[in-house]
C-alpha cells in the first residue's frame, strides 16, 4: 500500500487532541515571552540555546529574571519538539495537500523563531560590545512578529483538524463576502498595531507621552501631542492603531451579524471577539495608569494576541465551505 493510499481525509481524534495540546504549548511561549520582556529579563543569561551552559542552569527557580527566560526557553523548545512530531503525523496520515504543506511551513516558521530569539541573546551589546544595540532590537521586534505568524499557524491548523472543520456543517455556506474582506481588513490592522507595541515594549516608548495626560496627548485634551520625536511617534501610532483596529472590528461585527448563516456561524465567536477588545483597551489604559506594571503589561500583550487569533480564526472558518465541498469528499487540487 502507497503512502498516498493510507493517507485520509477522516477526523482523526487523537490528532486533533495533540494540535490542541500544541497550540496550548504555543500560547505558554506567547505568554513567557511576554512576562520575559515586561520584567526586561531578555538577557538574564548571555549565552544560547544552553543557559549559561545548562539545560538546567542554578538557581533559575529562584530568581524571576532567570525563571521567566529560562521557562520561556524550554517552553519554547516543547512546542518545537511537538510541533516537529505533528507535522511527521499530519504528512503521514492526512489527505488534504494543504494541510500537509501547512504542517511543514509551521515547522518552519517556530525554528526561525528559535533562531530570531537566539540571535537576539548572542547579538545583544552585552555581548558584542557594538557601539548601537540596534541590531538585537530589530531581532526583538522580528522576534515577536513570527511569534505571532506562528500563533496564527497553529491555530489555522488545530481548526482545520477539528472535528467541526471536517464532519459538522459540511458544505454550509458560513459568511458573506464582507465577512471574508473585513476579516482580512482588521487582521491585518491588529498584526501592524502588535508590531507597532512590539517597537515600543522593546524599545522602552510607554512613557514617551506623558502618562497624566492619558488618554490625551497633552494638556488641555490636547489630541496630538505639542513636540514630535521618534519614541513619541511610535507611541501615538500605537495609539491612533488602537482607534482604527476598534473600528475595524466594529465593521466586522456588522458584516458577521447582518448575515443570517454568518450570524448563526460566527454571531458567539463575534460576541467573544468584541469582549476581548474591551477588555484589551481597558488593559493597555492600566499599563499606563499602574506604571506599566509588570502583569498588566503581559496580559495586555496576551490579550491582544489572542483577538488577532480569533479575529482570524473567525475570517478562516468563513473560507471553510469554499475549501471543504458539500459531498464532504475533497478533490486533490483543493485537498
Amino acid at each position: 500500500m502507497s503512502l498516498a493510499d493510507r493517507r485520509s481525509l477522516r477526523h482523526q481524534p487523537w490528532l486533533e487532541r495533540f494540535s490542541c495540546l500544541a497550540l496550548a504549548f504555543a500560547v505558554l511561549v506567547v505568554l513567557m515571552g511576554g512576562e520575559t520582556t515586561s520584567n526586561g529579563a531578555g538577557m538574564a543569561f548571555q549565552t544560547w540555546p544552553l543557559s549559561n551552559g545548562s539545560l538546567n542552569p542554578a538557581n533559575w527557580l529562584h530568581d524571576l529574571n532567570m525563571f521567566c527566560e529560562h521557562s520561556h526557553r524550554l517552553l519554547a523548545g516543547a512546542t518545537s519538539t511537538l510541533t516537529i512530531i505533528a507535522a511527521v503525523w499530519i504528512h503521514f496520515t492526512e489527505a488534504r495537500t494543504w494541510v500537509r504543506r501547512l504542517a511543514w511551513i509551521l515547522v518552519g516558521t517556530i525554528l526561525l523563531q528559535a533562531l530570531l530569539g537566539g540571535l537576539r541573546v548572542l547579538l545583544d551589546q552585552t555581548n558584542t560590545h557594538w557601539d548601537t544595540n540596534t541590531p538585537a532590537f530589530c531581532l526583538r521586534v522580528a522576534h515577536a512578529a513570527v511569534a505571532e505568524i506562528t500563533l496564527l499557524l497553529w491555530v489555522t491548523l488545530a481548526v482545520a483538524l477539528s472535528r467541526g472543520w471536517m464532519v459538522r456543517h459540511v458544505g454550509t455556506n458560513l459568511a458573506a463576502p464582507g465577512v471574508r474582506r473585513w476579516g482580512h481588513i482588521t487582521c491585518a490592522l491588529i498584526f501592524m498595531q502588535i508590531i507597532v507595541g512590539a517597537i515600543m515594549r522593546h524599545g522602552g516608548y510607554a512613557f514617551a507621552i506623558p502618562g497624566q495626560y492619558f488618554p490625551f496627548s497633552g494638556p488641555d485634551h490636547a489630541l496630538l501631542p505639542s513636540e514630535w520625536s521618534w519614541s513619541v511617534a511610535v507611541n501615538f501610532a500605537h495609539r491612533l492603531g488602537a482607534c482604527l483596529v476598534t473600528v475595524s472590528l466594529f465593521g466586522l461585527a456588522v458584516s458577521v451579524f447582518r448575515h443570517a448563516p454568518a450570524r448563526r456561524q460566527l454571531g458567539s465567536w463575534m460576541a467573544l471577539v468584541l469582549v476581548t477588545l474591551g477588555a484589551q483597551i481597558l488593559l493597555g489604559a492600566e499599563v499606563i495608569l499602574t506604571n506599566k506594571n509588570a502583569n498588566v503589561a503581559t496580559a495586555h500583550l496576551l490579550a491582544g494576541a489572542f483577538l488577532l487569533a480569533s479575529t482570524w480564526l473567525l475570517t478562516f472558518i468563513s473560507y471553510r465551505s469554499k475549501w471543504w465541498p458539500a459531498d464532504g469528499v475533497a478533490q486533490p487540487s483543493l485537498s
